[in-house]
């Protein structure tokens, strides 16, 4: 009896994966100009309260869960984005604090978190 409450103890601590999310965006939209086909990617890795992307790390500030959609808030150097999932459906702004101004990438994300 004790020494299975020392393997129910021990195997407890046990670190779990890191769960993440990786989003592929296809189109861009900048302000009111004509959408373009582009390819960028990022990694939502809300363990470590980051985005990361081709760009560099940006810092994830919060968090809103509204079954079924996800919105990450982050911040950056020069801007502010947010990350808006729903099912596999995704959509990234960045709003520079320059102008203001905002670019608007459509894509689909994989993972949970």
């Amino acid at each position: 009896m004790l020494k299975d409450v020392f393997v129910v103890a021990a195997t407890s601590f046990v670190a779990l994966p890191a769960l993440a999310q990786t989003c592929a965006f296809t189109m861009e939209c900048y302000e009111t100009e004509a959408c373009q086909d582009t390819s960028f990617a990022l990694t939502a890795e809300l363990d470590d309260s980051k985005l990361v992307t081709d760009f560099g790390d940006l810092t994830v500030v919060g968090v809103k869960r509204d079954a079924p959609l996800i919105t990450v808030f982050a911040t950056g150097e020069g801007a502010e984005y947010l990350l808006s999932r729903n099912g596999d459906t995704a959509r990234f702004t960045a709003h520079s604090n320059d102008g203001p101004t905002a670019i608007t990438y459509l894509g689909t994300c994989e993972g949970e978190f």
